[in-house]
């Protein structure tokens, strides 16, 4: 009994003096720890509980002049190349540089080839720079971490926590996670990076984090060949991830499904296909670009459900699909996109609430172009859905609503866009301006004789040895007949009448007749045939009919443009349902003006109520 007493202590004793020695921290040198990398006989590289930190006695080789917001200029001009697999654990480098003669002077680790896999486990890397990962990059995170980065921080008195990759190429991806591990003091991100995604033995780069303080990726470029791509982020302070391109990758983003992101900042990415989303709760102060989603979006949940259970939501018509076994092959997008998630009522409520939630983030932002794009999508998927509605139940009210829907569409962008319909009603006026050019109506009268009557003056005035402007009074003859029957009144009652009538009278009828004189006195002046056509000499024909035809073709186009505006007036004012009391126009234009009245009337209501809504958000 004694014995198995002495044995016991001796095993808690031996336990707590191993535990002892596996936390001690241990620090190196940048230069150290490659030698240390190139003197591993193994095929493998390990190294746990370590800080490595510059030494300016032998680290120049690997320092740089700047800091990391401006431009580097580094010692050591070639790469160094590792062959060996790299584990690290606990292993944290300070990259945080020192003043020497008036400048800055820090460290990285700059221009390294890594051939093989690199395993980080709880640990941060520092600055990385112009590096190349020829085989996967795995960092991982567990609840230990804050117990071990906590001794390293009190042995530094610094706070090392970072990792900010640039410059670098991923040749098998990068798999990120975070797992339950406390990371409120860790920042980590990529910039200017990129991530290939073509390995057989890799489904592609995932990046699974969850409260951690900052993650950054920028301008970074995700590359493969119909990879996956898991961006799953939660719980995390800071978030910044734009500037990114995803080509021939299938991107699967997920913010904030287990936890808020705070101060989030996703915009200006480009995808090449449709992104597979889904968004937790969004903070008033998130930013997501609405236009970098312009290859399309998936509700992600509501995209795997489908798949997983499509023999359970299916529809008659949904039936006698049959899958791919690759869940995201571009059948199953594409059928998903243009068939399931409009004629499978929980797939179609789902997407509806994915741009919904967009949708109100925008509302909250007052940010009217990025809400109305949103709701434009909205209304679109919702159309579709009311066109497979009529075809799966034919009635009047499921035709009236679909075509509605497409009708506001097209007129108005679902009201979002009251300018388009002003600009499709002025193409209505012009074109029923154009039929009713060549009917008559009571609004123009002299209607198509007035060319004729151009051409009667003219001939009247070549074949008559008179001038133009004697012409043109007899032409207003019958107008001034009037005028001169009203002067002979006036004279006749001069002593009948009392004199305040006739002093008024006098000048009104000059008046009445001073745009005939004016017009007539002015036609004198630049009269130049002189008598008629027949008599002028050869010489001055050549040069006189080039003169009178242009004149005759200025009054002929001046004829045309009274008779267009007279048809534009007519249309303008069918359009907009004036009426004047009457039609002003015979035969079958007269039930065009109706149609187009009501065209107009239905315009307007559009235009009013696109108008209201607007100025109402």
């Amino acid at each position: 009994m004694m014995m198995k007493k002495l044995l016991f202590l001796f095993l808690i004793i031996y336990s707590h003096i191993g535990f002892a020695q596996e936390s001690i921290i241990k620090t190196y040198s940048y230069s150290e720890f490659f030698r240390l990398v190139e003197n591993e006989p193994d095929s493998v590289f390990e190294l746990k509980n370590a800080i490595i930190k510059m030494d300016l006695e032998v680290d120049q080789a690997h320092t740089f002049a700047g800091d990391t917001g401006s431009t580097k200029n580094y010692t050591r001009k070639d790469s160094i190349t590792l062959t060996k697999e790299i584990r690290l654990e606990n292993v944290f480098f300070n990259s945080w540089g020192i003043v020497q003669d008036s400048s800055i002077l820090s460290i990285s680790l700059y221009k390294i080839r890594f051939l093989k896999p690199v395993i980080v486990k709880n640990s941060s890397l520092g600055d990385v720079d112009r590096c190349s990962f020829f085989d996967e990059l795995r960092v991982s995170f567990d609840e230990n971490f804050s117990g071990i980065f906590m001794k390293a921080k009190e042995l530094e008195k610094q706070n090392f926590a970072y990792t900010s990759i640039e410059n670098s190429l991923f040749k098998k991806g990068i798999f990120y996670n975070t797992d339950k591990a406390d990371l409120s003091d860790l920042q980590w991100g990529l910039i200017s990076c990129e991530v290939l995604n073509s390995s057989k033995d890799f489904i592609g780069s995932v990046f699974q984090v969850e409260n951690q303080f900052n993650l950054w990726i920028t301008n970074t470029k995700f590359r493969g060949s119909g990879e996956e791509v898991l961006i799953n982020i939660s719980s995390v302070q800071r978030l910044d991830f734009d500037k990114n391109s995803f080509e021939n990758v299938n991107p699967i983003i997920l913010l904030g499904s287990n936890g808020k992101v705070n101060r989030m900042n996703f915009s200006e990415n480009q995808f090449d296909t449709r992104v597979k989303i889904s968004l937790g709760q969004l903070e008033d102060d998130s930013t997501i670009d609405w236009n970098q989603f312009s290859s399309g979006l998936i509700n992600y949940f509501s995209y795997q459900t489908w798949f997983a259970y499509l023999n359970y939501y299916q529809l008659d018509s949904i039936a006698t699909f049959k899958q791919d076994p690759d869940i995201y092959s571009e059948k199953n997008l594409a059928y998903y996109q243009n068939t399931a998630r409009i004629e499978n009522s929980k797939v179609y409520r789902g997407e509806m609430k994915l741009l919904g939630k967009l949708y109100s983030l925008y509302q909250q932002q007052h940010d009217t172009e990025y809400a109305n794009g949103t709701y434009v999508e909205m209304k679109n998927l919702e159309t579709s859905r009311l066109a497979y509605l009529y075809r799966v139940n034919p009635s009047f009210e499921t035709f009236f609503t679909w075509k509605i829907n497409q009708f506001l569409k097209v007129f108005s962008e679902y009201g979002t866009k009251p300018s388009k319909a002003i600009v499709f009603s002025v193409y209505v006026i012009f074109a029923f301006a154009l039929i009713y050019l060549f009917f008559p109506n009571s609004w123009d009268a002299h209607g198509k004789n007035r060319i004729v009557d151009r051409y009667r003056f003219f001939f009247k005035y070549l074949q008559r040895n008179a001038g133009v402007h004697e012409v043109y009074l007899e032409e207003k003859q019958k107008d001034l007949l009037a005028y001169e029957e009203f002067r002979s009144m006036i004279s006749d009652s001069e002593k009948s009448v009392p004199r305040f009538f006739s002093a008024t009278a006098l000048p009104l009828y000059r008046w009445a007749i001073s745009g005939t004189q004016l017009s007539a006195k002015i036609l004198s002046k630049i009269d130049i045939l002189k008598g008629t056509w027949e008599e002028l000499p050869p010489a001055q024909k050549a040069w006189k009919s080039f003169l009178l035809t242009g004149a005759f073709l200025v009054a002929l186009l001046y004829d045309f443009l009274i008779k267009v505006l007279n048809a534009l007036m007519l249309s303008i004012n069918t359009f907009t349902t004036l009426g004047f009391g009457e039609i002003p126009i015979k035969g079958l234009p007269r039930y065009l003006a109706i149609i187009q009245g009501f065209i107009g009337w239905f315009m307007l209501t559009i235009f009013s109520v696109s108008l209201i809504s607007q100025l109402l958000n």
